[in-house]
């Protein structure tokens, strides 16, 4: 799986993804307003899907003490690039987030595992979270994203429906290709229970808004910004969680 998610990369923009349209910006902005509100002053943060580093320099432009590593060698090289021009990140290294030896037990307050379950299966994900919950300290916070697999049943869903067997082996696989897998809201909250967490958010980053991606793309700067407001007031709302194509789960880690 590690060279096929390489691969996918070595060949896709995530550099720009964030922030190409008013579509993506709103997973960017959803996901800084609540690490804003949640994160403590001065956090030890290991960022272990850390892509291009976007999410890293920009919590440590905040103050916090920021780790970033990824599994794809080409995106740690723009990093380390990035790191020259602004010297901010503790530590950068190419790794995976299922083992990172570099660190000993309860170093963070703050574990981000930012993308690697689009990409995971069930038992690897298991690892992770072992992973993840090492590092973190008692009381820290790990925040997990994952595709929604219903709404990458709708958002790869053919005009026609030309494609629609290939639709439900998705959904009976949770899987679509090669490179990713999908969860639902409540495989994610099922991680609470396996591993003892409290779930502190659950959220769709993004919302069902690549079903209507024209309208959020031709909004004015005043309409995209109310828009926002809105989705940050919804996005918790568990009847669209399944319907956002982005989730994001934040668990704390308790005493066991």
């Amino acid at each position: 799986m590690a060279n096929t998610v390489t691969e996918y990369y070595n060949n896709y923009d995530e550099e720009h993804r964030l922030f190409k349209d008013n579509l993506h910006r709103i997973e960017w902005l959803t996901t800084m307003h609540f690490f804003d509100k949640l994160l403590k002053p001065e956090s030890k943060i290991f960022d272990g899907c850390a892509g291009t580093g976007s999410y890293s320099f920009a919590l440590a432009e905040k103050g916090h003490h920021v780790t970033a590593s990824d599994i794809v060698p080409s995106n740690v090289a723009l990093i380390r690039s990035k790191q020259q021009n602004t010297p901010i990140l503790r530590d950068i290294f190419t790794g995976d987030i299922c083992h990172v030896p570099q660190y000993t037990d309860e170093y963070f307050d703050t574990v981000l595992c930012m993308g690697a379950f689009y990409h995971l299966d069930h038992k690897t994900r298991i690892s992770a979270m072992q992973e993840c919950l090492r590092l973190l300290k008692k009381d820290g916070l790990l925040a997990v994203s994952y595709i929604s697999l219903m709404a990458s049943l709708a958002l790869n869903l053919h005009e026609h429906l030309e494609n629609i067997d290939t639709i439900r082996d998705c959904y009976h696989k949770q899987t679509f290709g090669d490179s990713f897998t999908f969860m639902t809201p409540q495989d994610a909250e099922s991680l609470a229970g396996l591993f003892s967490l409290k779930i502190v958010k659950h959220l769709t980053t993004d919302g069902p808004a690549y079903l209507y991606a024209d309208k959020i793309n031709s909004a004015d700067s005043d309409n995209f910004n109310k828009y926002i407001q809105l989705h940050i007031e919804t996005c918790e709302d568990k009847s669209i969680l399944g319907l956002g194509l982005h989730g994001l789960i934040i668990f704390q880690k308790c005493e066991r």
